[in-house]
């Protein structure tokens, strides 16, 4: 396979990926509804490879995976049976396919948190091998690096029927294929945009903003890693490694040790990137810099939200800046999307060099509050409210409602055994809890099966505490922020887990009972 000419691997790439979107497309609706506008936005997620422990293949072809991970698929896996997540990022390295999965705090069991909370981040690869490394949550110490073998079944979600990338350049900036124009116009359009590096390096760009020049975006979610032999693996001294990228082909690099506020090294190169974007979002609501309506209406947007679609927000005033909600709160019909991926910068194309978290609460009032804390570190940096005016993007992806439990478990519609299936066949699953008074919508970031394999429990970390803005119908972040971890099982217990921005300082563990609504993306 290596002595293959490249031409060849392209042409066998195509192959794949023609073959996995004629297996998906059985499962495509013949008709489908007004959120439907085609049918690649209907396409399912798709078992791409599977492998027993030592990296034997079970199902599919592993170049099929190579080849969906490199046209900018989203990726999901499965661990042995009963945990499910999506990656981070995901790497391609000789004939092995290589995911972070940072979004996981320690827990005592399928349903509940550990006291002393650690981040719990794992590299999967294709060989079969899961490493662990594991870090206090707000501190730099190091509680352990472990190796073991599991079976994995990977999953992907094509951006289109055939999927290509909108632009892409050489290291130098020169234009390779697509329309950069295209690209600045899907950016605009509230589009999520993916990239891959150097043909071997898939990521997501959690904000992207328009440029005199086209278009820059960071990726913030990657922990430093170094390949040993045939395998990648974390580093000893764990670092954060944020990028931004530009389509000049610029990258700027910052690193902060997890857990305190040091700086590892500000540099800079150029790399050749492909960039690709999700046409299954539309925009559905616009208002101006007061919360007046210029264009569709709140109560689609809260509509949507209770029924499980993803949302992002632009400030058109802002560059265009777009970026995907965490989480989504709904009061008196109002929504504030709290956004928590962006890292300071001095430029579109360059980080500050004492870098800080640059956190928004954005609400269809028209109120923008930033609050910034150092990253590593308990060091608030200030908070700023602007009046704006914000564009409301919704996913136009088939969400469908397979449970809801009530606070004690009871199932009110829909039955567990929809959702256990949906989870162990890599489908990607959003909570909503609440109503258009008091609502709450968010990703289920990690997915874990009950022993017994009759319930579910999901994890989500991306959520800093807030409160009630003196407006009723905002949110905005506490002072003396904490992260807020929950847990939520479909026996109807919330565990919450409570810990200082930027110190190992714990805020209280608790838990109540909350009903739920899953929602599943077949």
């Amino acid at each position: 396979m290596h002595n293959m000419s490249v031409l060849t691997m392209s042409n066998i790439y195509i192959l794949l990926l023609v073959s996995l979107v004629v297996s998906a497309s059985r499962f495509v609706p013949l008709h489908g509804d007004r959120d439907k506008p085609c049918k690649s936005c209907s396409l399912p997620w798709q078992l791409a490879y599977s492998h027993d422990i030592n990296g034997n293949a079970i199902e599919g072809w592993k170049y099929s995976l190579v080849s969906a991970v490199l046209s900018g698929a989203r990726v999901r896996v499965v661990i042995g049976t009963s945990y499910s997540t999506e990656p981070d990022n995901v790497h391609v390295d000789g004939d092995h396919v290589f995911a972070q999965l940072l979004q996981h705090v320690s827990k005592g069991s399928w349903e509940w948190f550990q006291t002393d909370a650690y981040w719990w981040w794992v590299m999967v690869s294709t060989d079969g091998i899961m490493e662990m490394t594991r870090y206090n949550v707000g501190s730099h110490r190091h509680r352990g690096t472990n190796r073991v073998k599991r079976s994995i079944k990977w999953f992907v979600q094509l951006a289109g029927l055939l999927p290509k990338p909108l632009y892409s350049h050489q290291a130098n900036g020169n234009g390779v294929q697509g329309s950069l124009h295209e690209l600045v116009s899907s950016v605009k359009k509230g589009q999520d945009v993916r990239c891959v590096s150097d043909k071997r390096y898939s990521f997501p760009l959690q904000n992207v903003a328009t440029t005199s020049q086209g278009v820059s975006g960071q990726s913030l979610d990657s922990i430093s890693s170094s390949i040993h032999g045939n395998s990648i693996r974390f580093q000893s001294n764990a670092y954060w490694w944020f990028s931004m990228v530009t389509t000049r082909g610029s990258r700027d690099m910052s690193r902060w040790t997890v857990g305190i506020h040091q700086d590892r090294g500000h540099t800079n190169d150029t790399v050749a990137i492909e960039w690709f974007a999700d046409g299954c979002w539309k925009e559905i609501f616009e208002h101006d810099a007061n919360g007046k309506p210029l264009s569709g209406s709140r109560q689609t947007l809260t509509t949507a939200i209770l029924s499980g679609h993803r949302v992002r927000f632009q400030l058109p005033h802002w560059n265009y800046y777009t970026a995907e909600a965490d989480n989504l709160s709904v009061r008196n019909g109002h929504v504030t999307a709290q956004a928590l991926k962006h890292v300071s910068k001095a430029s579109p194309a360059r980080f500050q060099d004492d870098v800080y978290w640059y956190w928004l609460m954005v609400s269809t009032t028209g109120t923008v509050r930033s609050t910034k804390y150092n990253v590593g570190e308990h060091r608030h940096r200030g908070d700023s409210t602007d009046k704006l005016k914000v564009k409301w993007f919704i996913d136009t992806r088939s969400w469908r409602q397979v449970l809801s439990n009530d606070p004690s478990g009871n199932v009110v519609s829909g039955g567990r055994t929809h959702l256990v299936q949906a989870v162990r066949t890599g489908t990607d699953v959003r909570c909503v809890q609440g109503d258009r008074k008091q609502g709450y919508s968010f990703k289920a970031q990690n997915l874990a099966v009950s022993p017994d394999g009759n319930h579910v429990a999901a994890q989500t970390l991306n959520h800093v505490s807030m409160q009630s803005a003196p407006n009723p119908n905002e949110m905005m972040i506490q002072p003396r922020a904490y992260w807020w971890f929950t847990i939520v099982s479909t026996k109807g217990r919330r565990e919450m887990s409570r810990w200082t921005v930027g110190k190992h300082e714990n805020r209280g563990k608790s838990s109540d009972k909350v009903g739920t609504k899953w929602f599943v993306n077949y």
